[in-house]
């Protein structure tokens, strides 16, 4: 058996065997598979016949078989030990020390426990797992023939089960914060879910008491607050899937779902098109999100009053360290009407307010058609 072996062989059979379980304890998501393959590990690089891992459950005050090799059917999972201090298991536990036996038969300090004799084993090696948190278990090897086990023996098994008690431990923090992130997550789109429902509900609203109205202009603005109010719910859904935390957008892939939702509010013959490249920073994502939405709806709105086709662009790039984003219909143009009347449109107040949040300027102009130009950090205008 063991004892025949040549110290190099075994020891560099431990190494091998630790190792290969340290790699595969970084990707494995599995605790008890983890903790069977420890178990295996440990076997293999003692060269015993037996080999258990016992994890310490502070609310019984006992130490649970949690993984196991060699064991008959019913003892992991089930079998359950008290740390006392007269077994090996007790004392490796309570008093965090190695616990090497080569023959119980001669043995005078430790009992011998019943497990083993029902597996015909009369050596064993416990070591305790200990982690940041404290105590973590004890990792033990076992034998059906005496055995003496060597300082290298004893830091291979401590090391091994170390390491399995940490990598358990981080994963089930992982585990616990995978859920927690889960549960936030349903949380966050049940709340989204309810805000857009109040959202189209406010725009009912509106829209029945602009149906009541009796009073023309009064009614084509409260129709205007219900269109504006459902085209923030539409875009809401798009908007929440960006927080502060993300550092950049692809600008072409977001645009490009954005003119989707937008299309269903367009005219029959008005085509809207997405010119967009480079990246939106985080903290600028909804921002531009809403400015969009708000010139696409607006140019689609009145820009082609009287006509049936038009296009829209919606275009963004990176210039520089800067970026650009505009939206060009070739529709009427811009209407003259007075300045005074132009700065009260609750549309462009709500458009420069948007863009006053990223520190940007804003141009408009009309030839064949309405340009609006958004920049910010750009030396050339268009």
């Amino acid at each position: 058996m063991r004892n025949r072996e040549e110290p190099e062989k075994i020891l560099r059979r431990q190494l091998t065997s630790f190792a290969n379980f340290t790699t595969r304890s970084l990707g494995e998501s599995n605790i008890d598979s983890l903790m069977m393959d420890a178990c295996l590990r440990a076997r293999a690089g003692m060269n015993v016949t037996h080999a258990k891992l016992l994890e310490y459950l502070p609310d019984r005050d006992r130490l649970l078989l949690r993984a196991g090799v060699g064991w008959k059917e019913g003892y992991v999972g089930q079998y359950e030990v008290a740390p006392n201090i007269d077994t090996p298991i007790g004392y490796a536990f309570a008093l965090s020390e190695p616990v090497p036996i080569s023959d119980y038969n001669s043995e005078k300090v430790h009992c011998h426990p019943t497990i083993l004799k029902e597996h015909g084993c009369v050596a064993s090696l416990n070591v305790p797992l200990r982690t940041d948190r404290g105590n973590f278990g004890v990792l033990e090897v076992d034998n059906t023939s005496t055995c003496t086990f060597s300082a290298d023996d004893i830091n291979f098994l401590t090391g091994l089960g170390n390491t399995v008690a940490r990598a358990v431990e981080l994963r089930r923090a992982m585990n616990a914060m995978e859920a927690a992130f889960k549960e936030k997550e349903l949380l966050i789109r049940e709340m989204n879910h309810r805000i857009k429902n109040n959202l189209s509900l406010i725009a009912a609203m509106l829209s029945l008491q602009a149906r009541r109205s009796t009073e023309s202009e009064v009614r084509e603005q409260l129709g205007n607050a219900a269109t504006r109010v459902n085209n923030f719910a539409l875009v809401h859904d798009r908007l929440q899937l960006f927080t502060s935390s993300v550092a950049k957008v692809d600008a072409a892939s977001h645009f490009e779902e954005l003119c989707g939702m937008l299309r269903s509010l367009l005219p029959g013959g008005v085509v809207l098109t997405p010119k967009c490249s480079g990246w939106i920073l985080g903290d600028c994502v909804e921002s531009l999100t809403l400015i969009a939405n708000e010139l696409v709806t607006n140019a689609a709105k009145y820009a082609f009053a009287g006509r049936d086709k038009g296009e829209i662009v919606l275009g963004y790039r990176q210039d520089g360290a800067g970026w650009r984003l505009w939206v060009y219909d070739n529709g009427h143009g811009m209407s003259p009407e007075p300045e005074s009347r132009s700065a009260k449109s609750f549309g462009k107040q709500l458009v420069a307010t948007l863009v006053s949040r990223v520190n940007a300027e804003i141009a408009y102009a009309s030839d064949r058609g309405t340009k609006v130009d958004v920049s910010c950090g750009v030396l050339n205008k268009v």
